[in-house]
């Protein structure tokens, strides 16, 4: 950095407005964040060190001092000498079993899975990776190398592989070797580069905030607001950074396999993360509505329910949605898609044989997974479950009412919203429409009644509720007349269809 850099970076700072003067020459110079990066982290590692760094050097001066005592003003510096020990000691005491969560799921050993650990080593030592500590299986539909601070300091690190037990149920036993290579790749850039090193310190953070967080002892105490400023400076700091890294492990496999590869694995990767997250976690968490506690056995099932649920019409809709969504999590996807200069993804559907019945030949781990997520699941399974019944008695005292007389303000909108989740479609239209017919000069209760009329397959009667909504009320004008125009847009398109068919008949 040149002194007139330097010196304009300075100016711009004191001015008035110069926070965002200086964002945007950090975002204008890579070197410069860089630079500010590490300054940040070096802050930080200082902060957490400050109660040893005290310690060593109050015992020090006070071991010092005891033994060259001439008078009471050396007794005064030994005892407050000895007092800061103490208490820096307390500290750094605590400082030492301060330890930040690793990732959670079900470890693995080498005899439950002979083939992925020899797969493992071979990887680790092909990119001179450092040692891969632990193997768990996750609920997520990724596969990556994780590194998790050992102490509460950004360094060092132990490194987990975590598997994502959905997305293996999606790919072959070659693929997953080559998205396992993929993976060990990303992590050793991510030990061997400075930018790599930036993130993972940034990513380190935010674990040692949450540690803190989980206790309430005087060093977390003291910490807790340093480090959570500390962490999100750093994570804005680092978020372009970060946006590039996220594309490393889709690059390499561009770079070093055929393009179809590629496409194949983000095909499955996007497939299967749909699913799950639109499909079957849904149909799972249903069960919260009857059941109080999770029972239901998630992964023991997902290979059955998985074939006879998922349908290439699914899949080539989500492909379609996650190309053109705008999405953060799906940015990556498409901006690796823009360099592989590729316009559509296909999917070949389920392998033949899955890694995961290649890797694991016992179904134990399943099960061992299932009493993981169960435990994990239950304080959202039973929050769910409370809820539901909240409501399912909130909707039968409101539909009582009704019985006896027309339902107003408040109670006509909650009615419309819990309507749909407990009648009959049929029962559904004709609630709506009553509610309609008894709150026509209410503009929130026509717009909402609106909303459902058309859900419940009353298209008409609902844009005429919603019109009427936007002449009661000028503020809901423009979003009624955009659901106006979203609905007539439709008939539009679903007519030629209508047509055509009747024609051929």
């Amino acid at each position: 950095m040149t002194t007139a850099t330097l010196e304009h970076l300075i100016s711009s700072w004191l001015q008035p407005g110069g926070t965002k003067q200086l964002q945007r020459l950090l975002h204008r110079i890579p070197a410069l964040r860089r630079g500010a990066l590490l300054a940040l982290h070096l802050g930080g590692c200082l902060l957490m060190l400050a109660a040893p760094i005290v310690f060593i050097g109050a015992a020090g001066g006070t071991f010092y001092l005891y033994r060259q005592i001439h008078g009471p003003l050396d007794w005064f510096l030994v005892e407050v000498g000895g007092a800061l020990a103490v208490f820096s000691g307390y500290l750094s005491l605590q400082l030492s079993l301060l330890r930040p969560a690793a990732p959670g799921g079900v470890a693995v050993r080498a005899a439950h899975a002979p083939a992925l650990f020899a797969s493992l080593a071979h990887r680790v030592a092909h990119f001179k990776l450092r040692s891969v500590n632990r193997v768990v299986l996750t609920t997520q539909t990724e596969l990556r190398i994780v590194a998790t601070p050992r102490l509460a300091l950004p360094w060092p690190h132990r490194r987990t592989l975590c598997v994502g037990v959905p997305l293996s149920f999606f790919l072959s036993r070659g693929q997953f070797s080559l998205v396992l290579a993929a993976a060990a790749a990303a992590a050793a850039q991510h030990q061997s580069t400075l930018s790599g090193r930036l993130i993972q310190a940034s990513d380190d953070w935010a674990l040692i905030l949450a540690a803190l967080q989980t206790k309430r002892h005087l060093l977390a105490r003291l910490l807790t607001a340093p480090v959570q400023w500390i962490a999100t400076s750093a994570d804005r700091l680092c978020a372009p950074l970060r946006t590039d890294w996220r594309l490393q492990q889709g690059r390499w496999l561009r770079q070093h396999h055929a393009e179809c590869h590629t496409t194949e694995y983000l095909a499955n990767q996007i497939v299967a993360a749909a699913f799950m997250d639109k499909h079957y976690w849904p149909m799972v968490l249903k069960g919260a509505e009857r059941c109080p506690s999770p029972v239901v056995k998630a992964f023991s099932h997902l290979p059955i329910l998985l074939e006879k649920t998922l349908n290439p019409a699914l899949a080539e809709r989500w492909l379609v949605q996650a190309q053109g969504a705008g999405h953060r999590a799906e940015a990556g996807i498409r901006d690796l898609l823009a360099e592989l200069r590729v316009d559509h993804l296909n999917w070949s559907g389920l392998p033949s044989a899955d890694a995961f019945g290649a890797l694991f030949k016992s179904a134990g781990v399943l099960k061992q997974l299932d009493s993981w997520w169960q435990h994990d699941i239950e304080p959202q399974w039973r929050q769910r479950h409370n809820h539901f019944q909240q409501d399912l008695t909130r909707f039968q005292q409101l539909h009582k009412r009704l019985g006896e007389a027309a339902l107003r303000d408040e109670s006509a909108l909650r009615y419309i919203k819990l309507a749909a989740r407990f009648l009959r479609p049929a029962d559904t239209l004709t609630a709506c429409r009553e509610v309609y017919a008894g709150n026509r000069d209410d503009a929130r209760v026509c717009f909402a009644a609106g909303l459902a009329l058309i859900r419940t397959g009353a298209p008409e009667e609902g844009i005429h509720a919603l019109q009427r909504a936007a002449d009661l009320e000028p503020s809901l004008s423009n979003r009624a007349h955009a659901l106006i125009d979203e609905q007539r847009q439709a008939w539009a398109e679903t007519r030629p269809v209508q047509l055509a068919v009747s024609g051929a008949h």
